[in-house]
């Protein structure tokens, strides 16, 4: 995908892959836990060969480090913190598992105590679930831990070992290359499906003739503008456009010129817009909604009146306007009070902009009482 669908795409892929992550972890962290308890069984026999083994310190430190990257992650997803960026821990994880498996399957073999060389095939078989990681995040780690098992074990084990450990490298590498076409396919049909709903929600959210968003897809996003503007105390002005005299413009040029004319007042509004939070939509007709993030009456004055003005720079020729003989724009706009709904947000800037046309038209109003922002 382009940067900002893929961008897009992940968000969508870990907070749908959360709970299956969630279980995953939680399996891990059941296996993890038997591994230690194992390790304490030996931990006998590992003294007794040596009471002052590195090897073993530095194995009971991965244990207990890979353990408590576990539980973080565990905690991470369970309480849906940094939902965005748990991927980075679970990468984390997954490679300390397979690092610390392999460092401490070969101090074993050094030692003739048994261990299960099979536990490094599971762990890259674990490494392709769907745990909030890329096809590519995914491949990435399974290869980092096929490559370190593979020279630790060539830099750690005894020559009459190495023949075994050959042979496991290969199984290692051919789990890797099994495993990684399973998840492709995978990633394949999640993009797809990713892709089919994002084009459907775009089209149930946006105009057909404008381009911007629907009714439906406008109000959704000032619900949720809103209900983020109280959190961040952050000032919000939600202004209603409506082009002077359409009627009558249609009227004269025709249905299909009005339509061409709507497209273009609807580009001239969004290039002035800042996205993500700002947006307009078609409410209907020639009634346009704006949401102004993050922007007091005061700027809003500024902004609005650098819309009006895109707009009349158009210079849509309107004869039959007793306004001007060009196409201009009404728009009453209200400050949100931090507290209240987006329907009465709506009724305030909707009375407003009413004002205004009773004022003369080609204005912007501010609602309740406030000053004309804008002629």
């Amino acid at each position: 995908f382009e940067p900002v669908l893929e961008r897009e795409y992940r968000q969508h892929m870990r907070a749908d892959q959360r709970r299956s992550t969630l279980v995953c972890l939680i399996t891990a962290l059941g296996i993890w836990l038997t591994f230690i308890g194992l390790d304490l069984t030996r931990l006998d026999n590992l003294i007794a060969i040596d009471s002052r083994d590195v090897f073993v310190e530095l194995a009971i430190a991965l244990r207990l480090g890979t353990l408590a990257v576990i539980l973080r992650l565990v905690w991470v997803v369970r309480c849906n913190r940094h939902a965005h960026a748990y991927h980075h821990l679970t990468m984390l994880a997954l490679a300390l598992i397979g690092v610390t498996c392999a460092f401490i399957a070969n101090m074993y073999k050094l030692r003739g105590l048994p261990q299960a060389d099979i536990a490094q095939l599971v762990i890259i078989a674990a490494v392709f679930l769907p745990v909030g990681l890329t096809f590519l995040q995914s491949l990435g780690i399974a290869l980092l831990i096929a490559v370190f098992t593979t020279g630790l074990g060539l830099l750690m084990l005894e020559p009459v070992q190495l023949a075994e450990h050959v042979r496991l490298s290969i199984l290692l590498f051919f789990a890797v290359f099994v495993s990684a076409v399973g998840a492709w396919l995978r990633e394949r049909a999640e993009r797809d499906q990713f892709l089919l709903r994002r084009m459907l929600h775009s089209r149930a959210m946006s105009d057909a003739l404008t381009g911007v968003a629907n009714r439906r897809g406008f109000e959704e996003h000032v619900v949720m503008a809103l209900l983020q503007a109280r959190r961040e105390r952050a000032p919000v002005v939600f202004a209603v456009l409506d082009v002077d005299h359409f009627k009558r413009y249609n009227d004269r040029y025709g249905h299909q010129a009005g339509d061409v004319a709507l497209a273009l007042i609807a580009r001239a509004i969004d290039s002035k817009l800042r996205p993500p939070m700002d947006m307009v939509g078609r409410l209907g007709g020639e009634e346009f909604g704006l949401l102004l993030y993050d922007t007091t009456p005061e700027k809003a004055q500024e902004r609005l009146g650098r819309v009006a003005q895109a707009i009349a720079e158009l210079r849509i020729e309107h004869a039959a306007s007793p306004t001007a003989q060009y196409i201009t724009v009404s728009m009453g706009a209200a400050a949100f009070d931090g507290q209240e709904t987006a329907i009465d947000l709506y009724r305030r800037a909707d009375a407003a902009l009413y004002a205004g046309k009773a004022s003369g038209r080609n204005r912007v109003e501010l609602g309740e009482g406030g000053e004309r922002l804008a002629g």
